[in-house]
């Protein structure tokens, strides 16, 4: 059971953070079309794709990750690296959902709404980023097990 959890924990890490860095990528290469309906168009359906990837995939991460820690039953003498898997990572992951998860419905709704104006994307790119920068400090810190 254990090989299964960790190997959903790493799989869904592998989506989410490739989903991340794909949205960032292609929207700042849209951004200085934005304004037209097609540019636009094509942002909302990235953003959408999006969230059917990586939302799916950091809940998976934090389910498993949860499961395999309530399996490994230290108690409360953790090593610094799986406290801060646990403490870090959880709260990233459920930042990550709710804050991206509104800004992205907020900016598919004014890209929805903006035919031929431009929109900004500059704060949900950016709150993607912030998000990744997250993500791969965890990473760090639990792969060289300090």
């Amino acid at each position: 059971m254990y090989g299964y959890l960790l190997f959903s924990h790493l799989a869904g890490l592998m989506v989410w953070v490739g989903a991340i860095l794909a949205v960032i990528v292609m929207l700042f290469m849209l951004k200085s079309q934005l304004g037209k309906p097609e540019a636009n168009s094509l942002s909302k359906r990235i953003i959408s794709v999006f969230s059917r990837f990586a939302h799916p995939s950091a809940f998976v991460v934090l389910v498993s990750g949860v499961i395999m820690i309530i399996q490994l039953d230290m108690g409360s003498d953790k090593p610094f690296w799986l406290d801060m898997m646990e403490k870090a990572g959880g709260t990233i992951i459920l930042l990550f959902l709710i804050v991206v998860g509104i800004m992205g419905g907020k900016l598919k709704k004014r890209l929805q709404a903006a035919a031929s104006t431009s929109v900004s994307i500059s704060s949900y790119v950016t709150s993607l980023a912030i998000s990744l920068i997250a993500i791969l400090a965890v990473v760090l810190i639990v792969s060289l097990k300090l």
